[in-house]
């Protein structure tokens, strides 16, 4: 019943009923902000990413057809926001991979803010220098905290292939950054 009411909620909202819309928003935006989460880790993010599903059901309320209940059309509207997110916005922001969040540790119980910054950069330069795939499944494996098979799935790839490519991604890694380490480790002892 409550699937049905949804969905006449929503044909409400289709003749721009206000209060149609704003009891679909009390309803819905704490478990999609709570789902958004699950993906993004960040509650800042999570709420923009309920927020835009709102407004574009809002916006687009007289084209979006609805073929199945009004809460799996939302559902997976935020996860696709999300997906979209972590895969074109968590690379540009240029997130540090838990490689770097290790090194900058020994980096700051042992240097200045300055060589840390430094030690940031170089980091960042050693994932950036990823084969664009290679870095991909990087960044949404240490990053967005997704699993193999996720990844395989978000990509269409096999999940053998997506094992690969962080093999190839973590060696490469650490030829980059074996150099720092060794620094870093020598000023430790």
């Amino acid at each position: 019943m409550s699937q049905e009411n949804d969905l006449l909620l929503f044909d409400q909202v289709k003749k721009n009923d206000m209060s149609a819309y704003e009891v679909i928003f009390k309803k819905y935006f704490k478990e999609l902000y709570r789902f958004a989460f699950s993906f993004v880790r960040d509650g800042k993010v999570a709420e923009e990413m309920a927020q835009e599903v709102f407004l574009y059901l809002w916006e687009k309320r007289l084209q979006i057809e609805i073929q199945t209940t009004l809460k799996t059309y939302l559902y997976s509207a935020v996860k696709n926001k999300c997906l979209n997110y972590i895969k074109l916005e968590l690379p540009r922001q240029q997130s540090i991979s838990d490689i770097s969040e290790v090194m900058l540790s020994v980096s700051e119980e042992n240097k200045d803010e300055g060589e840390s910054e430094q030690l940031k950069k170089y980091v960042k330069s050693a994932i950036d220098s990823l084969p664009k795939k290679c870095r991909q499944i990087f960044i949404l494996s240490r990053n967005a905290g997704m699993t193999y098979e996720e990844i395989a799935e978000e990509l269409n790839l096999s999940k053998k292939t997506v094992e690969n490519q962080m093999g190839i991604a973590l060696k490469k890694l650490r030829e980059s950054l074996k150099a720092v380490y060794k620094r870093y480790k020598e000023i430790m002892y």
